[in-house]
């Protein structure tokens, strides 16, 4: 689904949202097994909207604010502010054959003090560990999976006229803006001293560059 709309004369937003079930019949969950395991697929992220803006601020020639100096129009006025906020389902945590005791997992992917899930509910001895049998445990659970994207990201431009072919471009751009942490899939191997402990960051922290390009 896809909106669009202008509410004034500088502001104009965009909404892109899509909410979809991608499923998957590519691998045996056994050698012996008739037909391809139908699972959720790998690249399956049911929920993802992405909200972009972008804002003509009202100063300089032209504009509400028209500012008596020249020059101050020039380098106060012209600019534009955009914003791309991303909101997406986290990918599937991926399971080996292990012994689950079906309990509870209690499961919170952003929570990294700490195992993520009742490790209690899997059997962790390494001597316990299950080999040479008809698997019946899933690849796959479509409500477990990691942390959600959650990020925000900025940027001002401006075009600078040198003369009449030839104007200078200005971009600042902040991504993560809010610095918000999206954590990586927990240690999903009972045997592992880590298991169900979150070891990474799979976002980038704040990142702020610029950038000149001269038109002509």
């Amino acid at each position: 689904m896809r909106l669009e709309k202008r509410l004034s004369t500088n502001l104009y937003l965009l909404n892109n949202f899509v909410w979809d079930r991608l499923t998957d019949r590519t691998a045996y969950l056994n050698d012996s097994d008739p037909a391809p395991e139908k699972r959720v697929s790998s690249d399956s992220r049911p929920l993802r909207d992405i909200l972009a803006s972008t804002y003509a601020l009202p100063i300089g020639r032209g504009r509400v604010l028209n500012l008596n100096s020249s020059w101050l129009n020039s380098i106060a006025g012209g600019w534009f502010l955009n914003g791309i906020l991303t909101l997406q389902s986290g990918p599937l945590l991926g399971w080996g054959d292990y012994v689950y005791m079906g309990g509870p997992l209690d499961y919170n992917p952003h929570q990294p003090n700490g195992p993520t899930f009742n490790v209690n509910q899997f059997v962790t001895s390494s001597t316990l560990q299950l080999a040479d049998n008809i698997r019946t445990f899933d690849n796959q659970f479509n409500n477990l999976r990691r942390d959600p994207t959650k990020q925000l990201g900025v940027s001002m431009d401006k075009r600078f006229n040198i003369k009449e072919k030839a104007s200078l471009e200005l971009r600042i751009e902040a991504f993560n803006v809010t610095n918000h942490v999206t954590f990586g899939a927990p240690n999903t191997t009972p045997t592992a001293a880590a298991f169900g402990v979150i070891g990474a960051q799979a976002n980038t922290p704040r990142r702020i560059q610029t950038a000149l390009r001269l038109v002509w």
